[in-house]
């Protein structure tokens, strides 16, 4: 087992308080359990709580959230979020009053140089939340033809370079295989040219290595299963809260909180609603909500986290 660093303050925690759950909320759900650190601010500000669902991918951090987080409410799992219904059945719960998840990557992921997550550090290629699942983002950087590196780095990261680093990275790797982070930003670097490196105030591998633990992790298929599946694991009145940390990540949820608070999805040119189709979400957060400066100043990676929460309708759909 690679050292676990427990340093990590969970971000927009007061907002996350302030939505998780309806007043008397017994059952919550912490979807990316991480350290615990929300959840605990959670059990906290709710003495009605009874239940935590706490799920996360990744093994090796749940372990360690035992030994700072010994509460006999909480119950850890190491499953994807939208395993949820399975969990939740396997319990005997019927609906949960609450559901969090946080999009973003642990601090102890980032800082621990043995799980490839960042350059800061040399450290082999990994990117797996969950260690036991087979590929790598060194397997993806070695493997992949150019067509696909550059699909990922442009739809992922956003990368306006892509076509340079993918060639960068095929002419480096027919020379020997990329294994190291610190070598892969190095090929990226040298692949942007002067006057961007100098322009951008953050690293050009930035960009490339958030697409590299995304196309990993299948971080946009998860987020899309769950959502499939949120509404049914909620009671009538629970809260829905998802911190993102970017637009692709946020984009979805918005769109997905909206179409539930609107209901029909008739053209706009029909004068009346023939599709049936009721709200069953009320939206809380009229617009996301971010990180105010002092809350910055103190844990800098919450500069991009925002959250956005609905509630679930009290009257019943679809026999719920």
């Amino acid at each position: 087992m690679s050292e676990i660093k427990p340093a990590h303050l969970s971000v927009l925690v007061d907002a996350v308080v302030k939505y998780a759950l309806p007043e008397n909320g017994k059952i919550f759900v912490d979807g990316t359990f991480g350290l615990g650190g929300h959840t605990r601010a959670v059990l906290a500000a709710y003495p009605a709580v009874e239940r935590v669902i706490g799920i996360d991918r990744d093994a090796e951090i749940l372990d360690y959230s035992c030994k700072i987080l010994d509460d006999p409410r909480i119950k850890r799992y190491q499953a994807n979020a939208s395993d949820l219904p399975e969990i939740l059945s396997n319990a005997g719960i019927s609906g949960v009053d609450g559901i969090l998840l946080d999009l973003g990557v642990s601090s102890y992921q980032l800082d621990n140089p043995a799980r490839g997550f960042s350059f800061s550090k040399p450290g082999p290629l990994d990117m797996r939340m969950n260690l036991d699942q087979p590929d790598t983002a060194e397997d993806l950087v070695n493997e992949l033809d150019r067509q696909e590196l550059v699909r990922i780095f442009r739809e992922y990261g956003e990368e306006k370079f892509s076509g340079r680093i993918a060639d960068a990275i095929i002419q480096s790797r027919a020379d020997s295989r990329i294994t190291t982070t610190d070598r892969l930003a190095a090929i990226i670097r040298n692949a942007v040219p002067a006057y961007n490196r100098h322009q951008s105030q953050i690293h050009p591998a930035t960009r490339v290595f958030q697409a590299l633990r995304i196309a990993v992790n299948k971080e946009l298929e998860e987020i899309e299963s769950f959502l499939a599946i949120a509404l049914k694991c909620l009671n009538p009145g629970g809260h829905l809260s998802i911190i993102s940390f970017h637009s692709l990540e946020d984009r979805l949820v918005k769109s997905f909180m909206q179409k539930y608070h609107k209901g029909c999805d008739c053209p706009p040119q029909f004068p009346v609603c023939i599709c049936g189709k009721k709200p069953q979400l009320e939206i809380l957060t009229r617009k996301a909500i971010f990180a105010e400066e002092e809350e910055i100043s103190q844990n800098p990676r919450s500069r991009s986290a925002r959250l956005r929460s609905a509630r679930k309708s009290i009257v019943e759909v679809n026999g719920r």
